[in-house]
């Protein structure tokens, strides 16, 4: 039976990733050659014995999300985002957990009724709830994940935020990740574990103790909205201010969000007012001119409305949308 050799300096979690496979074989031999009388002699060879490289058990956890996710109050189903990766040089299971009850925030997370914690299942990215590219909810014991060197998986916090909670209110949640291997979670970096490693060589515990914990949180919006619309000119056809048929109407309306947070696809539709036409390619956004047509702009003139299409809007934040329409 060949000798076991521990990966030495242990780093970080995230200083280092697999190097050398764990099981990997390092033979060595020293061969002497030597002559006698001008004649050579038979080589003497020493082979030492064969190493094998033990695997190192290492982990580390990291969140996705940046910035503390917009919520309601209350609210279901929302969604932190984390990445467990396996920064040994040999295959892991690593078994996950959930904390609500984190010091310092302002309220605490609820596991959301349709699951705690989910898997990317590797069919689209971010969070599906359902449908063919739904992720995977995650049975502790029975489908942890399990990670070959190197490798990364998203891994999502499902959330109920509760009723009553002032704007600004923060609370976190903090996701753990435990090597499944006897011994290993929490053990000082060094630790050996005989014949516990990747194809039963040994394996030594680096330096994040075979485990990692990270929070992320929540921060409840409270976005609210404004609308202001205001008729900023107007252009009768003698080149008066009068309104009267012929007349141009400059209309402006400025959109204001308030609180924290995101809009979620934040859109505007403005119906023309009766008895008037629009006049084409009038439509400014934020002082910047757009087009009529549904195209490569947020902005379009459609089904007798104008309309325009922000998307998900960091809130607070505020928009000035123009336009012009004739009196019939």
């Amino acid at each position: 039976m060949g000798l076991m050799v521990a990966m030495a300096g242990f780093a970080a979690p995230a200083a280092f990733a697999a190097g050398a496979p764990a099981g990997t074989p390092i033979p060595n031999a020293a061969t002497l050659t030597y002559s006698i009388a001008g004649r050579p002699a038979t080589p003497i060879t020493a082979v030492a014995p064969v190493l094998v490289v033990a695997e190192v058990i290492n982990v580390v956890l990291t969140s996705q999300d940046g910035t503390l996710v917009a919520v309601n109050s209350p609210d279901a189903g929302k969604a932190l985002t984390f990445v467990l990766t396996n920064t040994g040089n040999g295959a892991e299971t690593f078994r996950l957990a959930r904390n609500n009850v984190i010091a310092g925030d302002q309220f605490d997370p609820t596991n959301a009724a349709a699951g705690a914690i989910y898997l990317e299942s590797g069919m689209q990215s971010g969070f599906q709830p359902s449908g063919p590219n739904a992720d995977i909810l995650y049975l502790p014991g029975i489908n942890d994940p399990v990670l070959a060197a190197d490798a990364s998986r998203a891994v999502y916090v499902l959330s109920s935020i509760p009723a009553a909670l002032a704007t600004g209110a923060t609370g976190n949640v903090s996701l753990s990740a435990v090597s499944t291997t006897p011994g290993a979670a929490g053990a000082r970096p060094g630790a050996t574990l005989a014949g516990l490693g990747q194809g039963g060589v040994d394996a030594v515990v680096g330096g994040s103790r075979a485990q990692s914990t990270v929070t992320g949180g929540y921060i409840v919006s409270g976005i609210s909205l404004t609308v202001a619309k205001t008729v900023v000119a107007v252009r009768d056809p003698q080149g008066g201010s009068l309104v009267m048929p012929g007349a141009v109407l400059t209309y402006r309306v400025v959109l204001t969000l308030t609180g924290a947070g995101i809009a979620e696809n934040f859109s505007f539709a403005d119906p023309l007012p009766a008895s008037t036409t629009y006049v084409p390619a009038s439509i400014t956004v934020d002082g910047t001119a757009r087009s009529d047509g549904a195209d490569a702009d947020n902005a379009s003139f459609a089904g007798g409305a104008v309309g325009v299409l922000f998307g998900n809007t960091p809130v607070p934040a505020a928009r000035v949308i123009e336009f012009k329409v004739t009196v019939n």
